[in-house]
């Protein structure tokens, strides 16, 4: 049924994983299209298979091709690793929604016409996998910054979208947090009595993520050079905007930390490794969060550095520059959208009214 001049090889090796999966679709449109009529129409379906599937391949040799210049020119300008995934993913999810969009037309270059009807869709259609919902302002702001980087870096003769335009959507204030302190140190506690080596490199995670404000990916890049726990300091060498800061932490950490070193005896140049001495994945801690997550409560990475703001913030100890500092916001704008109160708090006020 596939034309013999066509070989495995001559695919893109990313791409073979996806081929019979292609092909499988295809041949699925196809008999609907004809309503199964399979002995007659054994030719036709060759023709179509042939036809669609090689043009399917080609668009996505010609998107790998873009995307892993795209890569190496972000590589170039110094993006960090997680900038470079993040942005990569989110430009093949455009390609991917303007070939789904405009059916058989070739992609040639940005248009801003297009840019501004994959925002309406992102807005109105798209919906996130995790939750369901549709996605927030700040998961739009983040694929619209692919895009814009992609214009810069790949079509810097045909820029039709930039940070000077109104093309981005204003993110919104952060919303109250409904997770206490109490709620934290529950969950703070399962990790740490969860089973298994790795409890206590879990746990001091955790405590980092909670008390210090730290994003999930300045964490896991920690070095053990970067950790002095006499002076109760954390060199975050490689922030966000590749801004590095000197993070003060608490004697929560401090212990934490120091039980895990402890009982650390692989070998490696990371504070979080694997048991090869790898640098530790994301993914395992988001796994660690799914496990040990109370029932009923929602916690995540990004929730216990919310936690942390919001806490430091209703203290009244730090001053906003202070915070700002320990979280690594270049703006104090950023940190003021943390100036909320958690729920119990504002039921509270609302009944004194």
């Amino acid at each position: 049924m596939i034309p013999s001049n066509w070989k495995m090889h001559n695919i893109h090796a990313e791409n073979q994983r996806n081929y019979f999966l292609k092909i499988t679709e295809i041949c699925l449109s196809f008999y609907i299209e004809n309503g199964f009529k399979m002995d007659k129409n054994s030719k036709k379906i060759q023709k179509y298979i042939a036809r669609k599937t090689q043009k399917n391949i080609l668009e996505e040799i010609c998107m790998e091709n873009l995307i892993a210049e795209f890569k190496r020119k972000m590589f170039l300008e110094g993006k960090s690793d997680r900038t470079v995934e993040v942005y990569s993913n989110s430009v093949k999810e455009y390609f991917r929604w303007f070939y789904e969009s405009y059916g058989d037309v070739e992609y040639k270059r940005l248009y801003r016409e297009n840019i501004l009807e994959y925002k309406s869709y992102l807005k109105n259609i798209k919906k996130s996998l995790h939750s369901g919902n549709h996605l927030c302002p700040k998961s739009i702001n983040s694929k619209l910054s692919a895009l814009i980087c992609f214009n810069e870096l790949m079509e810097p003769d045909n820029i039709v979208v930039s940070k000077r335009d109104l093309i981005k959507i204003q993110s919104e204030m952060v919303s109250p947090t409904s997770i206490t302190k109490k709620e934290i140190e529950e969950f703070r506690q399962i990790v740490l009595q969860a089973e298994g080596c790795a409890a206590r490199r879990n746990f001091a995670i955790v405590t980092i993520l909670a008390y210090a404000g730290l994003r999930i990916s300045e964490c896991l890049d920690l070095r053990k050079t970067d950790v002095c726990l006499e002076s109760n300091q954390l060199r975050v060498a490689s922030g966000k905007g590749e801004k590095a800061r000197i993070v003060i932490v608490n004697s929560k950490i401090v212990s934490a930390v120091r039980e895990y070193q402890k009982t650390d005896h692989v070998k490696s140049e990371w504070l979080f490794h694997n048991s090869r001495g790898e640098r530790l994945n994301q993914t395992t801690i988001n796994r660690v969060f799914k496990l040990c997550c109370p029932k009923g409560y929602e916690i995540t990475p990004h929730i216990l550095r919310h936690f942390y703001a919001i806490n430091a913030v209703s203290s009244g100890i730090f001053t906003i520059p202070e915070i700002a500092n320990q979280m690594g916001h270049s703006s104090i704008k950023t940190t003021m959208r943390y100036m909320n109160p958690n729920l119990e708090e504002i039921r509270k006020k609302v009944e004194q009214l």
